[in-house]
């Protein structure tokens, strides 16, 4: 078990090496997966967004920090597009675009996570595009004392911003974050070790402050 003062939360869309020991998901559908989750771009680096309704799709506020910004569909086109909405506090935002016709705006699962139960993320880490890895969450709890709770499996910046799914395929959180370890304990607080654990948002906590009818 880590420390409180022995974690430290790696934010941002930008570039990194490649991970090497991703496992692949099996359920749900990967193109149904593939098909809610976006590319977006900047440039000063990129990150992930989810389609959250025809003209929304949900992020990282730090991954839409610059502008202006390209969002790139599954398999389709590239459009621009503009924050509408964020909360600097949640770490979350709202991108206005025009979703083109054949993608379906995912839904959230706002009710409580549970011990055990099958996730896939799916993000763009370094070069790669459409990368899905999972797990079963080991465990509710938050991180120190945020809201971030931690996945179990590994993700990479560039991910941030992107869905976290259950195995109906409904959205139970974002990623907005990596663990990163202080080794040893009496090391400078410079010097972290990337665990390349994510860190996602539980939906449940931040249902209640979108409003996906702007």
């Amino acid at each position: 078990m880590l420390r409180g003062d022995a974690v430290r939360l790696l934010l941002g869309a930008g570039f990194v090496a490649a991970l090497s020991a991703c496992s692949t998901p099996s359920t749900p559908a990967l193109d149904t997966l593939d098909q809610a989750t976006v590319l977006i771009e900047h440039a000063k680096g990129h990150g992930t967004g989810t389609i959250v309704s025809p003209h929304a799709v949900l992020t990282a506020y730090h991954v839409v920090q610059a502008s202006p910004l390209e969002v790139t569909f599954y398999n389709g086109p590239v459009v621009s597009g503009r924050v509408s909405w964020f909360d600097e506090k949640l770490d979350l935002a709202l991108v206005d675009v025009s979703v083109p016709p054949g993608y379906t705006p995912i839904k959230l699962d706002c009710d409580n996570l549970h011990v055990g139960e099958q996730l896939v993320a799916i993000g763009h880490p370094t070069q790669s595009r459409w990368v899905a890895v999972g797990g079963h969450l080991p465990t509710t709890s938050t991180i120190g004392t945020g809201q971030l709770v931690p996945l179990g499996f590994p993700i990479g910046l560039g991910t941030s911003g992107g869905p976290v799914f259950d195995e109906s395929g409904r959205v139970v959180g974002i990623t907005l974050a990596i663990l990163a370890e202080r080794n040893p304990a009496s090391a400078a607080y410079d010097r972290y070790k990337d665990t390349g654990i994510g860190l996602m948002l539980p939906a449940k906590d931040f249902c209640d402050a979108l409003d996906l009818s702007r």
